[in-house]
């Protein structure tokens, strides 16, 4: 079964994504306070990494509810970040930052592609999220001065329409309206929500044809 889906995945990921129609799907309504200007062209290349693993009868996946500071403090997001400059290249970077940040060593991880990158003006980051798959789970080790807690959940908790809200989110100066994936009392909405929204079409795809 793993073996099967990871082929499926691998196959989808290289071929035509579905793209920022899919991500819009988990959109907020208001991504930019007014008067925001960033130019995607001058933005930080992050990389993310979107990491499945088989518990029980279900496929999971993992968040990180990220330490208080900075421009996404305190919120839910993928494992990852900024590219260093001893980075080869992004795929490293994601691996490099899930290890940093969760204690996944990259050797674990069988990376099958990479989802369309998504621009966030707040952070003036260019996310490039990668897909990587672990025939086992693993043990997450968090690293307490980037990360609170590890959040592990099941595929199809994730992606069940039930467990999908707006909801309202407050920022200095303004508000944001944005739907959400609603998770063991979490929101996990923006850039991440969008992320994954891609990914649920994909694997929704290949786990049903």
């Amino acid at each position: 079964m793993t073996e099967f889906l990871a082929l499926r995945l691998r196959n989808a990921l290289m071929g035509a994504l579905p793209g920022e129609a899919a991500q819009m799907r988990m959109a907020p309504k208001l991504r930019q306070p007014p008067g925001w200007i960033s130019d995607p062209a001058r933005s930080h290349p992050s990389g993310v990494l979107l990491l499945i693993f088989p518990k029980g009868d279900d496929w999971h996946t993992v968040f990180i509810l990220r330490s208080q500071g900075g421009p996404h403090g305190g919120q839910i997001s993928l494992p990852g970040g900024r590219m260093d400059q001893q980075d080869q290249d992004l795929k490293q970077t994601a691996l490099r930052e899930t290890m940093e940040e969760v204690g996944v060593m990259p050797d674990e991880v069988t990376v099958l592609g990479q989802l369309t990158p998504l621009h966030v003006p707040h952070s003036h980051n260019m996310i490039n999220p990668f897909v990587g798959m672990i025939d086992h789970h693993p043990q997450f080790t968090p690293e307490p001065s980037e990360v609170q807690a590890v959040i592990t959940v099941s595929l199809s908790a994730l992606f069940n329409p039930n467990n999908r809200r707006m909801a309202l989110f407050s920022r200095p100066g303004y508000r944001i309206k944005a739907p959400c994936y609603q998770q063991e009392g979490h929101c996990i909405w923006g850039a991440t929500a969008m992320i994954v929204s891609e990914f649920e079409e994909i694997f929704t795809s290949c786990i049903s044809g």
